[in-house]
C-alpha cells in the first residue's frame, strides 16, 4: 500500500527546521547534564547539598555509602559519585530539597 503526501516547500522547510531545533535541543541538555556530573564537592557543598551537619557526612563516609578522596587535607566528593547515589535513592533519606 503505497501513499503519497504532497507538501508546499515551505512546510518541508519548517518540518526539517523543527527536527533539527528539536535534535540541537537534546544535545545541549545532553551536554549540561555531562557538565554537571565533572568535578568534586568539598565538604561544605556535601553537606549543604545533603542538609546534613559534618558528623552525619563522617556517618555517611564510615559506613562505606558515599567514597571521598584525599587531596591535600580536603575531602573531595566526585559529583557524578554524588550524584548518582541520589538518584538511586541511597542517599534520599538526606537529600531534602
Amino acid at each position: 500500500m503505497n501513499n503519497m503526501v504532497i507538501i508546499e516547500s515551505d512546510q518541508l522547510e519548517q518540518i526539517i527546521t523543527n527536527v533539527v531545533n528539536r535534535c540541537l535541543d537534546e544535545r545541549c541538555i545532553n551536554e549540561r547534564m555531562s557538565n554537571a556530573d565533572e568535578g568534586y564537592y568539598d565538604r561544605d557543598e556535601m553537606c549543604e547539598l545533603l542538609h546534613i551537619a559534618y558528623p552525619t557526612l563522617w556517618r555517611l563516609e564510615k559506613s562505606g555509602k558515599l567514597q571521598s578522596e584525599k587531596v591535600g587535607r580536603r575531602k573531595l566528593y566526585e559529583k557524578r559519585e554524588v550524584n548518582r547515589l541520589i538518584k538511586s535513592g541511597k542517599l534520599a533519606k538526606y537529600n531534602r530539597i
